[in-house]
């Protein structure tokens, strides 16, 4: 199903089930928010979110864990590389655990704003991701990746900053300032998530 932006948002007001494969190029350009619930955590960096249409943002939110990619959008936080967890053989990065831990802790299961930016190679949308604890103000989940030491800045290819580099650089300054999370490990821990995957290709 390939939709333009006004087909697509008609869409996003009438069912739930929306995944990647929903999403077109030019829905993408046009980056509109969508909302929705997120009910799974992958790692530091990467979530599934359960799409909400206004008539149903108090409706059920389905717990099963099997077959997400028919009913939900895998999406990767724009801007951050958080430490790889264990797959494919190989092993963890030191606070991986932790970095899901975080994550899970900030936005599982509750609902958050989507704003679209890019589309990756592994079927996943590239976007930055909001949200509200009780009622403080809004919260952007990568920026609080980098607040805890938990993500360093991503810097490779099809880089997606949403035009904040330079608060990014600031937020991940003062946490290696601080020595929080990865950059309080001690030397020869340290290797940045970038660095693990050209190591681990």
């Amino acid at each position: 199903m390939n939709i333009c932006p006004c087909g697509f948002f008609l869409l996003l007001l009438q069912i739930s089930d929306v995944t990647f494969a929903d999403i077109s190029e030019r829905t993408i350009k046009s980056q509109k928010l969508f909302h929705g619930y997120v009910i799974d955590v992958s790692d530091g960096d990467t979530l599934r979110v359960y799409h909400t249409p206004f008539w149903s943002w108090f409706g059920t939110v389905p717990e099963k864990k099997r077959g997400l990619t028919k009913y939900t959008i895998s999406v990767r936080l724009s801007c951050v590389d958080a430490p790889e967890v264990a797959h494919f053989g190989k092993p963890a990065q030191p606070l991986s655990a932790e970095a899901k831990d975080f994550l899970a802790k900030q936005v599982l299961g509750k609902r958050v704003s989507v704003k679209p930016l890019a589309k990756d190679q592994y079927g996943r949308l590239v976007a930055s991701v909001t949200y509200r604890r009780l009622l403080g103000p809004r919260k952007d989940a990568a920026h609080e990746m980098l607040r805890a030491g938990l993500a360093t800045i991503y810097r490779g290819g099809n880089a997606q900053y949403d035009g904040q580099l330079s608060k990014l650089e600031k937020i991940e300054a003062a946490a290696k300032k601080s020595k929080k999370g990865i950059w309080g490990l001690k030397k020869g821990q340290y290797e940045s998530p970038a660095e693990y995957k050209r190591r681990n290709k």
